[in-house]
């Protein structure tokens, strides 16, 4: 059989496919292959088939595997990451293969939890149970089940014994019966059916607008305030748009933490209706399955975090992004991809709709959903509002700003929030005290020198973690042994500064004795399921008060939780980024719609040293609206995004010289390459040093998408061909939420 020539995307640094040589007349576009590259085999995606190659014919080498059994990637997801690939700067074969699970991308066999079925052969139907041995009973179980229903299951074989399986392969391996692996969801615990609850007038408005343009391509911004019912209006939609054959949902969420509590109040109302979440946590065989039930459509509801925007969904009908405005849907390393516009993107080219939730929603997005270009055209977004909360009974919270410089701060809290604490515990409800700062202490000091302990790696302080015994730095995870001596001075005198977590909770342990805490942090969580445990024992009311980050801050509901204090809210005002405000804005926004959420009133208490600025009046009167417009038109004068497209060139190493070097280089190239676009000259990042890599970046902005892409392109084909580039470590990321 005449060979034919097939060109392979690969997970290297390479913007280039490659030509191999196949006898296999199966191979399809999108089909998994294992390749010779260098000295070792590697995982590759068939992206075409061609009769001539660049290359002499007799260079060409061989394409070892082919994983014909292997359902290939379909052609929309393959447009979808090329595009990802173009428009983030990234080579095509690792955007590719990174969103893969890790098992597909592995040279061994990709071994999901293997479900299979099995059946009878003719020669098996031809025979009977008395030519089995006497002595394999549990054989002769398994074989009469299969004359009884010709197919059983790896499930109904359990039922049988434990070794029946066994027993089935025996009869495989006989010619008597044939194993087929197919699809099969996990057996889950059975939840109850949730009570259906009624809509409210714009709870029903919001379903109606949608679904009535459920048919096409319509993007929609749910803006509804804590506790309004969004995910209410998710599920009605998801029923509608599930009544469709095979139709697929996919959900996206911004945190792993959410995915159980929203995985459990969807089975509770789609029982029956095949469900699989995608996230971090699972294993990789766990993984590797839900892709599989997702990809061969037995899954018909997909619950993920940003990946799962890649996933291949044969039968999307419908995308919902929820908490649409947090910065976890932008990928901050490998491809830099913002997984709400690349759904945005996917729902446009399948022309289906889109559902943005958000009480609080990115600027960008509001921008879209209430600014009309001048005369052009319409909103890019349409706007639905719920402007009140789903349970009748319940009332927004009641937010108090403490002024700190006025009173007398007890270990950390204000006479106001103690007392508040007291009452609730008291009364039987339950408090949330917010800090995102984990930790025993932010800075180790001296009382001498004033020595603050740093990180060797990082342009930052070591955290004190006193239960441990260690400082730690969050950015790189170095550690070391708390000193007993200032090494600057040799001072004994080390004092713990300022609050983390973790001082917080043993300062509660202390003020309120009889009170049941709970911590919620990365170093508490850290274990799988922790944090079920933790929001079960919260829904028992066995946990009096929740100290956390902001795990805590989004997509919980706490009926009985009526009391919101937050600590050192002043921080993010201080940051030279221009998004800090927006993103304290909308933190707090957040962790105030845990409070209050049922029937009972709920109080905010809020610790800051700037009690009259603006960010806290709008937050007082719960408006949204008009600070959000008051940052735009903030933005507008500033010429920032939305009103501008950015792009930052990264570039780290050892050694600054050689990041300097780089980015000068790419300075000179740019602003040659295109006048239209602003290029400013090379600086440094607030963290200087990361990991223990010098940093620098150069800033491009443009006026026009276009404009900036065109530059882009012309840019990063100059520096992949630049002996300069290959000293660095650098990186294009297209729209930077962190700079």
């Amino acid at each position: 059989m005449p060979k034919s020539i097939v060109k392979v995307a690969l997970d290297v640094p390479l913007n280039r496919l490659f030509d191999y040589l196949s006898d296999n007349s199966e191979i399809r576009i999108g089909q998994r292959v294992l390749v010779p590259f260098g000295r070792r085999n590697q995982i590759g995606i068939v992206l075409s088939q061609s009769d001539s190659s660049d290359y002499p014919i007799e260079n060409l080498k061989s394409v070892k595997q082919v994983f014909i059994d292997e359902t290939p990637l379909d052609a929309e997801l393959l447009k979808l990451i090329r595009f990802s690939a173009d428009y983030y700067q990234y080579p095509l074969g690792q955007a590719l293969l990174s969103a893969l699970p890790v098992r597909l991308r592995q040279v061994a066999p990709a071994v999901a939890r293997k479900q299979f079925i099995y059946s009878l052969t003719d020669l098996g139907r031809s025979q009977t149970v008395a030519q089995l041995p006497k002595r394999q009973l549990v054989t002769h179980r398994v074989f009469s089940a299969l004359l009884a229903s010709n197919t059983v299951s790896e499930a109904e074989l359990d039922t049988i014994s434990s070794s029946a399986r066994k027993a089935a392969k025996q009869l495989v391996a006989n010619g008597w019966a044939s194993a087929k692996q197919v699809h099969l969801l996990q057996r889950v615990a059975e939840i109850p059916t949730a009570q259906v609850p009624e809509l409210n007038d714009e709870q029903q408005s919001a379903v109606a607008e949608v679904i009535k343009d459920s048919h096409h391509f319509k993007s929609w911004l749910l803006h509804g305030i804590t506790g309004s019912g969004k995910t209410e209006v998710y599920i009605r939609l998801m029923q509608h748009v599930l009544m469709q054959n095979e139709a697929q949902v996919l959900v996206l969420v911004p945190e792993i933490n959410l995915t159980p509590q929203l995985e459990a109040r969807f089975r509770s109302r789609f029982s029956g209706i095949p469900l699989v979440s995608l996230h971090s946590h699972l294993s990789e065989s766990e993984r590797l399955h839900h892709w599989q039930l997702a990809q061969s459509g037995v899954a018909r509801i997909i619950i993920g975090t940003r990946l799962s925007v890649f996933t291949p969904l044969p039968h999307l009908k419908l995308i919902i992004i929820d908490e649409e405005h947090d910065g976890s849907y932008k990928q901050q390393d490998s491809m830099r991809y913002h997984a709400r516009d690349v759904a945005l993107v996917r729902a446009k080219w399948l022309n289906i709709p889109v559902v943005l939730g958000s009480a609080t929603p990115s600027l960008e997005s509001w921008h879209n959903a209430t600014v009309t270009a001048a005369g052009l055209k319409a909103n890019k977004y349409h706007l639905l509002s719920l402007n009140q909360r789903a349970v009748t009974a319940a009332q927004l919270p009641i937010i108090h700003c403490i002024d700190t410089t006025k009173v007398h701060l007890q270990h950390g809290f204000t006479p106001q929030l103690i007392e508040a604490l007291k009452l609730r515990i008291s009364r039987g409800e339950q408090s949330l005290l917010f800090i995102n700062r984990r930790g025993f202490s932010p800075v180790l000091l001296c009382s001498a020198c004033h020595w603050i302990a740093p990180c060797t790696r990082c342009s930052s302080r070591l955290v004190v973690h006193l239960g441990q015994r260690k400082l730690r730095c969050h950015h790189c995870g170095y550690e070391q042994k708390i000193p007993n001596q200032c090494p600057s001075c040799g001072n004994a005198d080390l004092h713990p500064t300022g609050h983390g977590t973790q001082r917080l909770e043993q300062t509660l342990a202390q003020l309120l004795p009889t009170a049941r805490i709970a911590r919620v942090d990365r170093d508490s969580i850290s274990k799988k399921n922790a944090l079920v445990e933790i929001l079960d024992k919260v829904h028992r009311q066995e946990i009096d008060i929740l100290v956390g980050t902001q795990m805590l801050a989004k997509g919980h509901d706490f009926p009985n939780l009526t009391l919101v204090g937050v600590i050192d809210a002043d921080s993010a005002l201080h940051s030279p980024d221009f998004r800090a405000s927006e993103r304290l804005f909308a933190q707090l926004m957040q962790v105030a719609g845990r409070a209050g959420r049922a029937d009972k009133t709920g109080q905010v208490i809020i610790q800051t040293q700037f009690p009259e600025h603006v960010l806290f009046n709008a937050l007082r009167r719960q408006d949204y609206a008009s600070y959000a417009n008051a940052l735009l038109h903030e933005r507008q004068q500033m010429q920032f995004p939305p009103y501008i497209f950015m792009a930052l060139l990264r570039a780290e190493a050892n050694d600054f010289n050689l990041v300097h070097q780089f980015l000068s280089y790419a300075f000179k190239v740019a602003r040659d390459l295109n006048t239209k676009v602003v290029v400013y000259d090379p600086i440094r990042p607030q963290m200087e040093r990361l990991k223990g890599m010098e940093r620098g970046y150069v800033l491009m902005q443009a006026g026009n998408r276009g404009v900036l892409q065109k530059l882009l392109n012309r840019l990063v084909a100059q520096l992949r061909g630049h002996t300069a580039s290959a000293k660095v470590r650098w990186a294009i990321d297209v729209d930077p939420l962190e700079f």
